[in-house]
C-alpha cells in the first residue's frame, strides 16, 4: 500500500507535467473525481485524486487549464486504473478527453461479483477489507470552492488511498471463485463509450416511465425527451429546469393541440408556455406519423397474462442469483426481463457468463409459457 504520508497538491501544468512522468512506470494508478452539478447539464470537474506507488496527489482542476499530461497517462492501456462505482468518474474523462480511459478495475462492481451487494459504498468496502474507518464530515464539501481547506484535502486523498489494497484483495477473492473472467466482461460492457454517449436520438432510454407507453404517445415523449436534451446541453443546464419527467410524461400522455389544453396540464408554468408551447404543440403534432424508423411503438401497459408472466420470470431470475449469491440486477434488470417477454433477444442477460447461470432457463420458461 502506499505511504500515507506522500502527498501532493498539484497547481499547475508544469507541476502536473512532473507527476505524470512519474506516473509513467506505474503498473496502476488509483483515481477519484469531485465534481459540482447542481445548476448545470455538463458536470463541472472541481478535483481529480490520483494514487500510485510514488503516492497521492490531489490535481486542482479549477486552476490548471491544460490536463494533456493527465491524458496521456491515463489513457494508457497497459496502465490498471482502479475506481469505485466508476460511471460517473469516467463521464468527467469523456467530457475532458472526449474518450474513456481503457483498463479500470472497478472496486464496486467487483464486489458485487463476490457478494458483498450491488451498490456497496466505497467507505464500507475499506472498513470491511482494510479495517479501517472514514470520516465522512465533507460529503457535501463545495469542491469548486477555492481554497480548500486541510481536512477537504485529506478527505479527497482517503477516497484513493485504500484503491490499491482492495484491488488486490478482491482480484484473490474473484480468482478464488472463478469469475475473474465474468467481471473482466462486465468491465468491458460498462466503460463502453456507447454509454456515455447520450443525444437527442437515445435520451428517452433513461426514462423508465416510457416503458409503459405505446403508439403516439410513446413517439411524443421520445421526440419531447430528445428536444428536452438538446436544449438542456445548448443552455448547460439540468433536463428538469427545462422539463421535469412527470411533466413530459403528463404532456405525451394528453397530447394538447393549443397552447390553453397545453397551460392545462399539471405543473406546468406559464413562463413555460409562453417560451416553449409553440415548439411543444409543434413537436406533438408531428408525432401523428409515429411509425417512423426512430419512433417504434412500445408494449404499453402489460396485461394481467403478462404481469404472471413476469412474476414467474423474476423468481426464476431471483433463484439463480441466490445460488450465485449475487444481486439479481447483476445478471438481468427488470426491464430486461419485460424485453424479453416481447421478443427482444440482443440482451446481456442471454449472452456468456449470464445466459449460463439464468439466461437459458429463462429462455426455456418463455419458449413453453409465451404469452
Amino acid at each position: 500500500m502506499i505511504s500515507n504520508n506522500t502527498t501532493f497538491y498539484i497547481e499547475s501544468t508544469s507541476e502536473l507535467k512532473a507527476f505524470c512522468d512519474e506516473l509513467q512506470n506505474s503498473t496502476w494508478i488509483g483515481v477519484d473525481t469531485e465534481f459540482m452539478r447542481e445548476r448545470t447539464y455538463y458536470p463541472e470537474p472541481c478535483l481529480i485524486q490520483l494514487s500510485a506507488d510514488i503516492g497521492i496527489a490531489c490535481v486542482d482542476v479549477v486552476t490548471i487549464d491544460d490536463l494533456t499530461p493527465l491524458k496521456a497517462v491515463l489513457c494508457r492501456q497497459d496502465i490498471m486504473k482502479l475506481m469505485h462505482s466508476c460511471s460517473q468518474d469516467l463521464e468527467i474523462f469523456h467530457l475532458l478527453f472526449d474518450e474513456i480511459p481503457p483498463n479500470i478495475f472497478d472496486t464496486q462492481v467487483a464486489s458485487a461479483f463476490l457478494g458483498k451487494g450491488d451498490q456497496v459504498s466505497y467507505a464500507a468496502l475499506v472498513e470491511d477489507i482494510c479495517g479501517v474507518t472514514l470520516h465522512k464530515a465533507h460529503t457535501r464539501a463545495r469542491w469548486c470552492n477555492r481554497p480548500l481547506s486541510k481536512e477537504e484535502i485529506l478527505y479527497a486523498e482517503d477516497d484513493v488511498r485504500y484503491l490499491s489494497e482492495m484491488q488486490q484483495a478482491l482480484t484473490a477473492e474473484l480468482e478464488k471463485l472463478g469469475r475473474k473472467e465474468w467481471f473482466d466482461a462486465e468491465m468491458q460492457a460498462i466503460t463502453s463509450t456507447t454509454v456515455f454517449a447520450i443525444n437527442s436520438r437515445n435520451a428517452w432510454q433513461r426514462m423508465n416511465a416510457l416503458q409503459q407507453m405505446a403508439g403516439r404517445q410513446l413517439a411524443a415523449a421520445k421526440a419531447l425527451a430528445g428536444w428536452r436534451e438538446s436544449l438542456a446541453q445548448a443552455r448547460d443546464k439540468p433536463r428538469s429546469w427545462i422539463l421535469a419527467d412527470k411533466v413530459l410524461v403528463r404532456i405525451a400522455n394528453t397530447l394538447p393541440e393549443t397552447k390553453n389544453e397545453l397551460a392545462a396540464i399539471e405543473d406546468i408554468t406559464d413562463g413555460f408556455v409562453k417560451h416553449q408551447g409553440d415548439r411543444v404543440l409543434a413537436i406533438i403534432e408531428k408525432s401523428l406519423d409515429h411509425n417512423e424508423s426512430d419512433q417504434p411503438t412500445g408494449p404499453g401497459r402489460p396485461d394481467a397474462r403478462e404481469k404472471a408472466l413476469k412474476k414467474e420470470l423474476i423468481a426464476i431470475l431471483d433463484a439463480a442469483a441466490e445460488k450465485a449469491r449475487i444481486p439479481p440486477s447483476l445478471l438481468a434488470t427488470r426491464r430486461d426481463i419485460s424485453a424479453m417477454i416481447h421478443g427482444q433477444r440482443e440482451l446481456a442477460v442471454l449472452q456468456g457468463w449470464r445466459y449460463e447461470t439464468v439466461g437459458q432457463k429463462l429462455v426455456e420458461y418463455l419458449n413453453k409459457n409465451a404469452v
